[in-house]
């Protein structure tokens, strides 16, 4: 009689183990119709499929990556190496982008050369939201406002 009690009880603890853990990584929500249904912003939450077919359209241009120096007086303190992607409207936008590329890329080592890339000297710290907005403004300028949607940094990587 004792085996069968403690087998019993070992058997509803696996089960309420599992199920705690699956209710803790969520995976019971849709099952007991629980979560939420309106994010903070008061915008309602997409559900897998929409978010997939946002995903499938989207249309990205992979740059290739950019280096901007970083100068302490008249010398180079470290360089700051950019990977960056560009989000664009459709296809006819990113052949577009892919027309003006090198130009693209010519504006946009001038900028990083030209223009500051720390937001603090002393600490180094990178200003990844304006060089975002830079390169942004660049692109916007040489294809169009209403083609290229955001500019995505990748990769963040000091040198030196």
């Amino acid at each position: 009689m004792k085996i069968v009690i403690i087998a019993v009880v070992g058997v509803l603890l696996l089960l309420g183990g599992g199920g705690g853990g699956l209710y803790a990584m969520g995976m019971l929500d849709e099952l007991l119709g629980i979560g939420p249904e309106k994010l903070a912003d008061g915008t309602e939450q997409l559900d897998a499929e929409e978010v997939v077919a946002q995903a499938e359209a989207a249309v990205y241009v992979q740059l290739e990556p950019i280096s901007a120096p970083v100068f302490n007086g008249e010398r180079v303190k470290f360089q700051v190496l950019l990977t960056m992607s560009l989000q664009v409207k459709d296809n006819s936008a990113k052949n577009d982008v892919l027309s003006v590329l090198p130009r693209l890329r010519d504006a946009m080592h001038r900028d990083l050369f030209t223009n500051p890339v720390v937001r603090d000297q002393d600490s180094g710290a990178i200003d990844i939201d304006d060089i975002k907005s830079r390169i942004l403004s660049l692109t916007r300028s040489m294809v169009g406002s209403e083609e290229v949607q955001d500019v995505l940094v990748l990769k963040v990587m000091r040198m030196g």
